[in-house]
């Protein structure tokens, strides 16, 4: 990952997504230069794909919850888009599993 997560000016509970998921993913993926400045949303892109992005957000979700939505080169009809009120490793399985590319 090419950004300290704890450094972020990110929600806490997203920094800890951040610190668990590069454990698991580890060079597969970075925090994208646009990440903007929303505390509750953080995008993150494959490290060599920059259109395989995720963008993982804390709006409209449980407490301890993630909601994940998924950008892919080239969409394709089918492919999950968009999870809800994922738990934390549920939320880390889902992106493991998207930037595995």
């Amino acid at each position: 990952m090419n950004a300290n997560p704890w450094s972020l000016p990110k929600h806490r509970a997203l920094r800890r997504l951040l610190v668990s998921l590069d454990a698991r993913v580890a060079e597969a993926c970075d925090v994208a230069p646009d990440d903007g400045a929303d505390p509750a949303i953080v995008t993150l892109r494959h490290a060599e794909l920059a259109d395989l992005r995720a963008h993982v957000y804390l709006h409209g979700q449980r407490p301890g919850t993630y909601g994940v939505f998924f950008e892919y080169p080239n969409p394709l009809p089918g492919i999950i888009e968009t999870e809800e009120n994922l738990p934390l490793p549920k939320a880390l399985a889902s992106l493991a599993l998207h930037f595995a590319a």
